[in-house]
């Protein structure tokens, strides 16, 4: 009798969902959230992430991937690349190249990498190994959703490389929220190309 109704009992999925900006109202895009109460499986086969090279930048600036997941360094622009990480959880280079592909690279560690370009200083990404499973990025409007989690988290953990907080993470407490509310946050975020007229090169803002 107990087993059919645990069976018969209905499993609840918590959504919740935030639109980010900055104290000047933009959108804050590419913001990681995390809701922390399921560790990530390692995905060896998960799909191959792309960060291009497009006018000399990183397109995307911030890949989110899974613990095993391989990313793909394709270069459109018509000059050479050659992508470095010197980060603890993923250190590697590849040849200078131009129209031809390298080998995609794989990302075992949970972590942040900061990618550079050995040939242009101003290029800089970062590929983020998330370590929990409830996780999503902001998009251009700055909206983003945690769907299909299986608690009420306390709390929501935030990372973009501008944000101007300790390890560059804000922690937003979620516990009066009910499921299905749309945040409204506004992150301090200050884009390092405008004030010190280039970017960051590693988390924390340090240029």
């Amino acid at each position: 009798m107990l087993a059919g109704m645990l069976l018969a009992s209905p499993v609840y999925a918590v959504d919740l969902s935030l639109r980010l900006h900055d104290e000047e109202g933009n959108p804050v895009s590419l913001a990681i959230v995390e809701a922390r109460l399921t560790p990530a499986e390692t995905r060896p086969n998960a799909p191959v992430a792309e960060i291009d090279q497009i006018n000399r930048r990183f397109v995307p600036m911030v890949l989110q991937v899974w613990p095993g997941q391989t990313v793909n360094f394709p270069n459109s622009d018509n000059v050479r690349h050659h992508v470095y990480s010197f980060s603890d959880i993923k250190q590697f280079s590849t040849p200078l190249y131009a129209d031809e592909n390298v080998e995609p690279v794989r990302f075992e560690t949970p972590g942040i990498a900061v990618l550079g370009c050995n040939i242009h200083d101003s290029m800089v990404a970062y590929v983020y190994v998330s370590a929990w499973q409830d996780v999503a990025v902001s998009d251009d409007a700055g909206q983003v959703a945690l769907n299909g989690m299986a608690e009420q988290p306390q709390t929501l953990h935030i990372w973009h490389p501008w944000l101007q907080t300790p390890d560059n993470t804000y922690e937003l407490d979620v516990s009066s929220a009910a499921a299905g509310d749309r945040l409204e946050l506004t992150l301090p975020v200050v884009n390092p190309e405008q004030q010190f007229g280039f970017r960051a090169l590693l988390p924390g803002g340090t240029p």
